[in-house]
């Protein structure tokens, strides 16, 4: 098994001497990459890489490299535990070689971009295989002779940080597939609330760039060509499937969360799914209403604690490996502090990918960040599909004649075309006047984010950003934000 990991930091921190080695809040440092491999000789058989992959769904391919069907998903678990700002997933997912053939089987899944994987484990029938570290081109060498001798072995690949890539050689015919990873994420906080996303499946990306020839494609396989600007394009597009086209009791979830804040909640929420919550003071127990959740969406858990007018403190303690760690979490008293003026551009997607109930809930999304503004701040709009195009020629005052105007133009906003970030980036940050130091230049971004060439954007926002504050609104059941 091949993963990409980023090592957590060594130096321990008074607030997070927890998270280093096991509440690692971001990983940093050096990617490792993830070995797994299980050297179990059977008969000599033969399999080869799918032509075809999924999000979140194990594909099967033959000797002969074809790719046949989706395996049934037997079971997909999230059992999280959040502890203050950091939450711990265990994911286990089952699936079932429904074949009658020896098979390989491939699939990728989405993982929150800012998780640090430290667990993985694979079980094929009886036979439990374990993660082990090894160099990216050694544990492909390592699996592919494993595969081709017939043995038992698993690879996963980091493709993206919000996008991974399993395969599992050698599953006989009838046997089922246990998958099990454990990983961690910080908690986002923001205006007095806590929010943690689960992601279950993949909007499909664009792929700016012309075609070109495939590099190496026993592993790229996908619906999209690599191009110049995305060159492992084939490796994060995988194929997708619709809830109708598979067996009702597949692509299903169960997920429980179990929130120990520390303070005492006053709320539990989601404006994704309906909740079954049970509230003892700092401690909540989260499942859905449902029983389980259909795949097709992230899973969305926000949560409040009581309000204080002064500090306050939570502090949170593991043992692990014999060593005792220590967390702290400090609250800031409820409060509100003076109103700046802004320069507020607003950058909407109207892409092809944003096309139906997208681009009506960016139009409204859009709508109501106008009708935050103040008088004295100034705004713009920008759209972008193939090419960027701003309302104004530069920010103007949110009168009501200019707000009248934009409103008329937003509601008029359709999608089409291709999704070029690059030149709305730069129009948005390079429009206004960097001089004003008397306002707080915001920049917030609508869109789904399905591009597939999102390290270059990174870099563009690390050159251009200045002292502005860019914003990202997610869009649709799954953005990749």
């Amino acid at each position: 098994m091949l993963l990409s990991l980023r090592t957590p930091c060594r130096n321990r921190t008074t607030a997070g001497e927890a998270a280093a080695r096991r509440w690692v809040k971001r990983a940093e440092g050096v990617s490792l990459w993830l070995a797994m491999l299980l050297m179990l000789f059977v008969h000599p058989l033969y399999a080869e890489a799918s032509e075809t992959e999924d999000a979140g769904v194990l594909y099967l391919a033959n000797g002969q490299s074809q790719w046949q069907e989706p395996a049934l998903i037997l079971d997909s678990r999230f059992e999280v535990s959040v502890s203050g700002p950091i939450a711990q997933t265990r994911l286990t997912r089952t699936f079932r070689n429904t074949s009658e053939q020896w098979q390989e089987g491939v699939f990728v899944f989405p993982l929150p971009e800012d998780a640090t994987v430290f667990g993985f484990a694979l079980k094929v029938g009886e036979r439990k295989i374990v993660g082990q570290l090894q160099p990216r081109e050694k544990a492909r060498e390592t699996y592919q002779k494993a595969r081709g001798n017939g043995q038992k072995a698993a690879l996963v690949e980091q493709q993206r940080p919000n996008l991974f890539t399993n395969r599992v050689a050698n599953i006989p015919p009838g046997e089922q597939v246990v998958v099990e990873l454990e990983y961690q994420q910080p908690v986002m906080f923001r205006h007095g609330e806590f929010e943690l996303r689960l992601p279950t499946t993949l909007t499909p990306r664009y792929m700016p760039g012309l075609p070109r020839s495939r590099d190496n494609p026993e592993w790229q396989s996908g619906w999209a060509l690599p191009t110049a600007l995305v060159p492992d394009a084939a490796s994060i597009s995988p194929f997708t499937v619709r809830p109708d086209d598979v067996h009702p009791s597949s692509h299903r979830a169960t997920v429980r969360v179990d929130i120990q804040n520390g303070l005492p909640l006053a709320a539990v929420d989601s404006p994704s799914h309906r909740l079954d919550t049970r509230i003892d003071g700092a401690r909540a127990d989260v499942r859905p209403e449902a029983g389980t959740i259909l795949m097709d969406r992230d899973f969305v858990l926000r949560w409040r604690p009581l309000p204080s007018q002064q500090p306050e403190a939570a502090v949170f303690h593991q043992q692990w490996q014999g060593e005792d760690f220590l967390m702290a979490m400090v609250m800031p008293p409820a409060g509100v502090g003076p109103v700046l003026r802004r320069e507020l551009v607003f950058v909407i997607d109207t892409s092809g990918s944003m096309a139906g109930e997208s681009i009506a809930q960016a139009r409204s999304a859009l709508l109501r960040g106008l009708d935050t503004l103040r008088p004295g701040d100034r705004f713009n709009v920008i759209q972008f599909n193939s090419q960027a195009h701003a309302l104004f020629s530069k920010p103007v005052s949110a009168d009501a004649n200019a707000l009248a105007r934009a409103r008329q133009y937003v509601r008029g906003l359709k999608a089409e075309g291709g999704t070029e970030m690059t030149s709305a980036l730069s129009l948005a940050l390079t429009m206004g006047d960097t001089s004003d130091e008397s306002r707080v230049r915001q920049r917030v971004f609508i869109t789904d984010g399905a591009v597939g060439n999102e390290s270059a954007l990174f870099d563009q926002i690390r050159r251009d950003l200045g002292d502005q504050r860019l914003f990202t609104v997610g869009i649709g059941s799954a953005p990749n934000l």
